[in-house]
């Protein structure tokens, strides 16, 4: 008898408990903000942004997106939405602070963590992966721990013959990876340069492989061959010479993003001097005092002053800007990318100053949003993110001001979203 009493008040639970999910939002609304979609469209004023499961249902203004019912809404008017940010060229997992070789799958996730907090939502890691971030990768969308969104391009590629080299394109893709990575460089003539045997092999590999193959370069004479060779991505500037008309037809030709990392190039000689930056509380919210204690060293800083490679660098950076301004003026496609995640090259951070210091180099805030949203998806082959699309990923930042008066004003972050989770702030 005292099953018979209880199955009344156990219906009007089960009653009560559908109920529950049938009224439980299934869409989320932002309402109110200003909204660059990142495809290059005027701004969405009054615009409304609708999310449902991690992906993006609905974009436009107020009256042009019905809201459904069951739908939590979100007012962020007075604010401007972005699509998150994408570093084409970074690199995780094996710095800690400023020391390197701390490669684990704990590290890989902190990292990601770091550039997450910073709005950078996806990161190209351009060499040096291992097996640790092979479970990590886009391609697994394990985004929903407040970390950016990784693709992989695993060992950079090197040999003394096209038949070494190639061997480590194959052990790459045996491994798993999402890009393969080459270096032609002799570092100011202080290193052997690979040869174009040797990186005409590997390119021929990993097309065959079916992957895209971005390549480090420092001369213009080598971007032309590497043009010539088939490279999809120039994942440097050309420091050397001003680029020629030659070389803009080669680039334009075969519609090739090209990757300017200023802030690397900063990077080899700014810690001459106490940088500027250490005291910015942007930087100081993920980095201390302890971290960058070593590079405030008088003895370091004037190792660095009588370091000639590293005066070089500074000397050819104003060479870096111009080029970078006269290919964005030509039409070139500019790929966002730093280089950061390197020692003291600090990611997260390093990709607002790169910003910054594009618009010194003479482009439009407009120009260097495009760089990180649909530029960097575009070239480098990234599916369903760079853009604010229907049925792509939702990852996108609310700030606080408008990135068009000024792209310093992507640092005021009021929130991130990746995957339509947001990231906590640590």
């Amino acid at each position: 008898m005292k099953w018979i009493r209880l199955i009344p008040l156990l219906l009007v639970s089960l009653v009560a408990c559908q109920s529950r999910q049938t009224t439980q939002p299934t869409y989320i609304a932002f309402t109110g903000a200003t909204i660059l979609d990142g495809t290059g469209a005027s701004p969405l004023t009054d615009g409304v942004l609708l999310i449902r499961q991690g992906r993006i249902v609905a974009v436009g203004t107020r009256d042009q997106v019905t809201i459904p019912e069951n739908t939590q809404v979100r007012n962020v008017s007075g604010k401007t939405i972005i699509p998150g940010l994408i570093n084409a060229h970074g690199h995780v997992g094996d710095v800690k602070g400023i020391e390197p070789g701390h490669y684990s799958a704990e590290n890989v996730q902190d990292n990601l963590a770091i550039y997450a907090r910073y709005g950078i939502t996806t990161v190209v890691s351009l060499g040096g992966d291992k097996e640790e971030s092979v479970a990590l990768r886009a391609v697994r969308d394990t985004t929903s721990h407040g970390r950016a969104r990784l693709y992989i391009a695993g060992e950079v590629i090197n040999g003394n013959t096209p038949q070494e080299a190639v061997a480590v394109v194959d052990q790459n893709h045996t491994m798993g990876v999402d890009f393969m990575k080459i270096r032609v460089d002799d570092n100011v003539g202080t290193s052997p340069k690979m040869p174009e045997d040797v990186y005409r092999a590997v390119i021929a590999r990993s097309h065959e492989l079916g992957y895209k193959i971005a390549t480090h370069m420092y001369y213009l004479d080598d971007a032309k061959k590497l043009l010539e060779a088939g490279t999809d991505l120039l994942a440097h500037s050309v420091r050397d010479l001003p680029v020629d008309d030659e070389f803009i037809r080669l680039i334009k030709e075969r519609n090739i993003g090209y990757c300017p990392t200023l802030t690397r190039e900063l990077s080899t000689f700014v810690y001459e001097d106490t940088a500027a930056f250490f005291t910015d509380p942007f930087f100081t919210k993920a980095y201390d005092l302890a971290t960058i204690s070593p590079l405030k060293d008088p003895a370091y800083q004037q190792k660095i002053q009588n370091n000639p490679v590293a005066q070089t660098y500074k000397r050819q950076l104003p060479v870096a800007m111009q080029n970078l301004k006269t290919l964005a003026a030509q039409g070139v496609p500019i790929v966002f990318g730093t280089d950061s995640g390197m020692p003291a090259r600090f990611m997260g951070y390093f990709e607002h100053l790169e910003m910054q210091m594009m618009a010194e180099a003479g482009l439009t805030p407009q120009q260097i949003i495009e760089s990180a949203t649909k530029n960097a998806a575009a070239y480098m082959g990234l599916k369903e993110i760079g853009t604010l699309t229907p049925g792509y990923r939702a990852d996108f930042l609310v700030l606080d001001a408008d990135p068009l008066a000024d792209i310093a004003n992507i640092r005021k972050i009021a929130d991130i979203y990746i995957g339509g989770t947001e990231v906590e702030a640590k």
